[in-house]
């Protein structure tokens, strides 16, 4: 009975964690929960056995009428927050006074907007309403926005890549909900993805800028593989396995210091 009882109460804190981060990893719930990654990992097959969330790679994300749930942005915005501001700020040194960039709606980009805020004459172009807020107060950056429907769990908008300006922009900068060198970038929304794409094929040159949290996971949407960005900005939390694998296949990581 009292093994019972703890599988109930481990198998509801893990859905506790999916309802309050979107995704959970099985090294993060063997850690917390004290029982090997097999248990895990038999926890969340009955789980997916009950329709109560989806098995990805190394972890699980919750399932919820048909697709998969959006984290809120002001609550992904608060986490591994040292690591995006290192990377944002290595990504502003890239920037040049009169550049047109490209912003996904990611709160790690929402970061690099507070660093862009005293260039002069830039072009931004975005689908995220957060980041177009930042520079209302900017008139010598311009800011263009697609056309779309509202994404509230995003503050995005989505809908319709082709309404994005027919512009060369020097420089873009994405981030993803998951990284691996097989599926490459990947994102929770089919949505995002496509509206990624359409400003990815806008630029010159892309960055993505990926925290710790996102290496080795895979979610549904691939936008991206990683060849195809000029470089990733990194921090130094990623397993040093995961850093020699990508950069034996030629991808061009830099990894950064963030503060504790």
């Amino acid at each position: 009975m009292a093994e019972t009882l703890f599988l109930e109460e481990r198998r509801r804190t893990i859905l506790d964690d999916l309802r309050k981060y979107g995704r959970v990893s099985v090294k993060e719930l063997s850690d917390k929960l004290n029982v090997s990654a097999v248990t895990i990992r038999q926890d969340l097959r009955a789980l997916e056995d009950e329709g109560l969330l989806e098995r990805t790679y190394g972890g699980a994300m919750l399932r919820t009428s048909g697709s998969a749930p959006e984290v809120a942005f002001e609550v992904r915005r608060e986490a591994n927050q040292a690591e995006k501001t290192a990377m944002a700020r290595a990504a502003a040194t890239l920037v040049q006074d009169g550049y047109g960039i490209a912003l996904d709606a990611s709160t790690t980009a929402y970061a690099i907007s507070t660093y862009l805020r005293n260039f002069d004459n830039l072009t931004v172009v975005t689908n995220s309403l957060m980041i177009a807020q930042q520079f209302l107060d900017c008139p010598r950056i311009t800011v263009i926005l697609p056309a779309g429907k509202l994404r509230r769990d995003s503050v995005s908008i989505v809908g319709s890549p082709n309404s994005l300006p027919d512009i060369n922009l020097n420089i873009g900068f994405f981030s993803a909900r998951g990284l691996t060198l097989e599926a490459g970038l990947t994102d929770i929304s089919a949505e995002q993805a496509e509206m990624k794409r359409g400003l990815l094929a806008r630029c010159m040159k892309a960055v993505a800028l990926i925290d710790s949290s996102k290496w080795g996971q895979v979610l549904p949407y691939t936008y991206a593989l990683a060849p195809q960005m000029a470089r990733i900005i990194t921090s130094q939390r990623v397993p040093r396995e995961m850093l020699d694998q990508f950069r034996a296949a030629g991808v061009n990581v830099d990894v950064v210091q963030a503060e504790d």
